[in-house]
């Protein structure tokens, strides 16, 4: 139900179409009552004697004669009252029976005369319109039949049609906000879920959800809705018997209560599952070269295997839970009927309306009152039957809907301060001041506790800076927490004196311009990827950037130009191409503190040497700080100075002449990068 509660922000927009909704859903119950209800003329005609006339007018003269001898009954008692009251004590066991016996009277006299009224009435306003003939009656009852029928139908589909809608844009609303939600988190939350995980909330769960509000405003108001007006109906013909029946509603409930915690953990860990299927698939389409080249497809098809038949598993939980539950309803419904119709038949075989002195009726019933009353709950029973049979997939629902509102109430551990400090823009110095860091549920090494291990290190304005250090050393962690793409356990970073976590992410992160080794580039034109670092940029500035990233030099040889698309992920272009359109992206933005992170290694020498050409240029006047295994002779000409890190710490800084003279470690890189190249 809370789950349910959270949608109603979302709901709340469209009430009136689904308030519209409900009131056709109500229509549609009032039909399938009086459909049952045609059991009773239909009984009449084909089964008794008398026309449907003559049935009306003698249950008429009935009541009335009922209601005169009642009064007379009555009037006897009150005459019984008043001498015992005169008697005092002596008679006070006989008053007691007496006023009970007066109770009773007065009790079917109250039915006598309603019953007498609501004959009279359709007597006046109902029996002109019906055929004197038996056969003709019979005809239009069935014409009739027909015609609610359609028209049941016709409301069923716009009602399915209003709800539809409503299900679609409370989705949609759904979807934008989990969406927005997510672009809101930190890098780090994001890498722990991973993509599958993300990916299999987004499809599968908002999938399974909106299935289950199609339910909730369809068949879950409609059923019930159904089911209430034959409970009115039946104890319209006798109350005392259908209230007899509902002593298994209770039991009904519980069933269904149990069932439904049964349900709600079965499915939580068949979408869990699902989420571990999403994985696989990513892994193997993203890595599909890797998994063709070395001949992986057999391990794939194992770990696919393997977790289909662990889904197989939470799914047939819930398939047989779900099993479980229909048979027990209908078991459940039809002892409620049977405890019904029993006494009914008994009090219609007998002529009685008492079972072992328990009043059950206020008038002998007939046959055709009977089969009514059967219909009317065996009309109760179909809508439970229904319901039972949509429980487990609302329950289903209702797992992916928690699911899916864990995601929107995700918060980030990255935000602005309450109180923001302006950030100017870089000019004097960033500090990296006692930081400490460990990645969260992640193992490292035991005798490394942690990625980045106190470690101070001052960069002035305007320097060209090369981190080094061998795989896992922390270089990229030191510099992922400039954006902050997360938050350092210890220490403070600052700029110009300013700790970043006091100034807003907009005003820190509109100051750099991030290239990562990874080439990330969108299914859209190379002028909007380039644009992306600036949208409101002229292509005027974008064409600039793109020359400063020696962009132009293969741009123009494409029919389209910068029109041209870049396919997914970039995959229409080389390497060396796709980093020159991020360097471009970066340059358009006019970064204070430019960001390259591995930035070369995984392109040729060619586009190595261009973009260390295009940064020659774009360095002048600006920080950077860059990530590096090795530094080629063209990097050394750009780079002013250098960091080495070894174990999370920053063991030496200098220029390179300086640590290869004094730095055994860089010493070492650098031998390693040499021995490469004379290969």
């Amino acid at each position: 139900m809370q789950s349910l509660a959270r949608l109603i922000p979302f709901l709340w927009p469209h009430r009136r179409r689904f308030a519209l909704s409900v009131v056709f859903g109500l229509f549609v119950a009032v039909l399938w009552g009086g459909n049952l209800t045609a059991v009773l003329p239909i009984v009449k005609v084909l089964f008794e004697e008398e026309s449907l006339h003559e049935s009306v007018k003698n249950s008429i003269d009935s009541y009335a004669a009922e209601i005169v001898a009642i009064e007379g009954s009555l009037e006897e008692v009150e005459n019984n009252i008043a001498d015992l009251k005169n008697q005092g004590q002596a008679g006070e066991k006989a008053l007691v029976e007496q006023l009970q016996s007066r109770a009773s009277r007065e009790a079917r006299l109250s039915d006598a005369r309603w019953n007498h009224y609501t004959m009279t009435w359709v007597q006046l306003h109902v029996m002109p319109w019906v055929p004197t003939n038996q056969f003709q009656a019979f005809t239009w009852i069935l014409v009739l039949f027909l015609v609610a029928t359609a028209v049941k139908g016709l409301f069923i589909f716009i009602q399915d049609v209003l709800v539809g809608s409503v299900v679609e844009l409370v989705v949609m609303s759904i979807r934008k906000q989990c969406f927005r939600r997510v672009l809101m988190l930190d890098y780090q939350s994001l890498s722990a879920d991973g993509t599958a995980d993300l990916m299999s909330r987004f499809t599968n769960d908002i999938q399974q959800m909106s299935f289950g509000l199609g339910l909730l405003g369809g068949r879950l108001v409609r059923e019930p809705l159904k089911a209430l007006i034959c409970i009115v109906l039946a104890m319209m013909v006798n109350w005392r018997l259908t209230l007899l029946s509902m002593l298994f509603v209770p039991i009904l409930g519980w069933v269904f209560y149990q069932y439904g915690k049964m349900l709600k953990r079965a499915s939580r860990r068949m979408l869990e599952s699902m989420s571990r299927i999403y994985k696989v698939l990513e892994e193997t389409f993203v890595g599909i070269k890797v998994v063709i080249a070395f001949g992986g497809a057999p391990r794939h098809r194992r770990q696919f295997h393997q977790e289909n038949k662990t889904f197989y598993r939470k799914a047939m939980r819930v398939v047989q839970i779900d099993a479980l539950t229909k048979p027990t309803t209908e078991l459940l419904g039809l002892l409620a009927v049977i405890v019904a119709m029993l006494p009914g038949a008994y009090l219609v075989l007998r002529g009685k309306t008492e079972i072992w002195e328990i009043r059950l009726a206020s008038n002998p019933m007939d046959v055709s009152q009977l089969c009514l009353l059967y219909a009317l709950l065996a009309g109760i029973l179909d809508p439970c039957r229904k319901m039972s049979s949509i429980y487990s997939k609302l329950k289903t629902s209702t797992a992916a809907m928690d699911r899916v509102l864990e995601l929107m109430d995700r918060k980030t551990d990255i935000r602005d301060p309450d109180v923001a400090t302006p950030l100017p823009r870089l000019s004097r110095a960033i500090e990296f001041d006692h930081i400490t860091y460990k990645y969260p549920n992640r193992e490292l090494v035991p005798a490394r506790k942690t990625a980045l291990d106190d470690v101070n290190l001052k960069i002035a304005a305007g320097e060209v800076v090369a981190i080094v250090g061998e795989n896992g050393c922390g270089k990229s962690t030191l510099i992922n927490l400039m954006p902050r793409f997360f938050d350092p356990d210890r220490g403070e970073v600052r700029i110009d004196g300013v700790p970043i976590k006091q100034a807003t992410l907009k005003d820190l992160r509109g100051q750099i311009g991030l290239v990562t080794q990874e080439t990330i580039l969108f299914d859209d034109t190379i002028f909007e990827n380039i644009r992306y670092g600036k949208p409101d940029a002229t292509p005027q500035e974008v064409e600039l950037a793109a020359e400063k990233a020696h962009v132009t030099s293969f741009v123009n040889e494409l029919p389209e130009r910068f029109a041209t698309s870049v396919g997914e992920r970039g995959g229409e272009l080389s390497g060396g191409q796709r980093q020159r359109i991020a360097l471009a992206r970066a340059i358009l933005r006019d970064p204070a503190l430019l960001i390259l992170d591995e930035a070369t290694s995984a392109i040729d020498a060619q586009s190595e040497t261009l973009i260390h050409s295009a940064l020659k240029d774009f360095v002048v006047g600006r920080t950077v700080l860059m990530v590096t295994h090795m530094l080629s002779n063209s990097l050394l000409g750009i780079v002013t100075r250098i960091v080495v890190m070894d174990d999370g710490q920053v063991i030496a800084t200098g220029s390179h002449e300086k640590l290869l003279a004094t730095c055994p470690q860089y010493q070492k890189l650098y031998e390693a990068r040499s021995h490469r190249q004379a290969a």
